[in-house]
């Protein structure tokens, strides 16, 4: 039940952007799953380039799995898809549907004016858009007042300059080690 809802969902978004199914047209037949944890969907692609519910018994040719922390990432920074999704099977297939994924807008203006008119759903999108970006603004911020506070008044996270620091003391330690241990092995030879 889930999976069909999911393929129907994809298809609605599919239908509204009309260049992806053009991109996943070439891989028809084949099957993909999509993971994030502890959901699950199996999906194939058919001649039309749109998504059906796979059969229990498919053999899936690629998998793209994003963890819960990844999709809560992706809510902030969509540009970041790609390096949290992780692409196991044939790569081509789970590329193609990743970036179809990735690229995929739902148009709820168009949705909307369907149930309350043209007007309405565009004011409601316009106030529904400012609020999303306000709260984006508002979770930057505070993500930003947490690191301040991790970085200064209780150091849990270490600034870039002490670990340079770090890094150039431990390199010199390692140099001043090597320096003894050639003296000590000159100093154990008989003369």
């Amino acid at each position: 039940m889930l999976t069909q809802l999911n393929a129907h969902l994809l298809n609605h978004l599919l239908s509204q952007n009309t260049w992806a199914a053009e991109q996943l047209r070439p891989f028809s037949g084949k099957v993909i799953r999509l993971s994030i944890p502890p959901l699950h969907t199996t999906l194939v692609i058919e001649g039309n380039g749109q998504f059906a519910p796979a059969a229990p018994d498919a053999t899936i040719a690629a998998e793209i799995a994003l963890s819960p922390g990844a999709v809560a990432r992706l809510a902030f920074e969509s540009d970041a898809a790609s390096s949290l999704a992780a692409l196991q099977g044939d790569s081509e297939l789970a590329a193609a549907v990743g970036k179809v994924l990735q690229g995929l807008r739902w148009d709820a203006e168009e949705d909307l004016s369907r149930i309350i008119g043209d007007i309405p759903a565009h004011e409601l999108t316009r106030v529904g858009s400012r609020i999303g970006g306000e709260l984006r603004r508002q979770a930057w911020s505070l993500a930003g007042m947490f690191a301040e506070y991790w970085l200064e008044e209780q150091p849990l996270i270490a600034k870039k300059r002490h670990l340079d620091s770090f890094s150039r003391d431990v390199d010199v330690l390692r140099e001043d080690v090597e320096r003894l241990a050639k003296r000590l092995e000159r100093l154990e030879k008989p003369s």
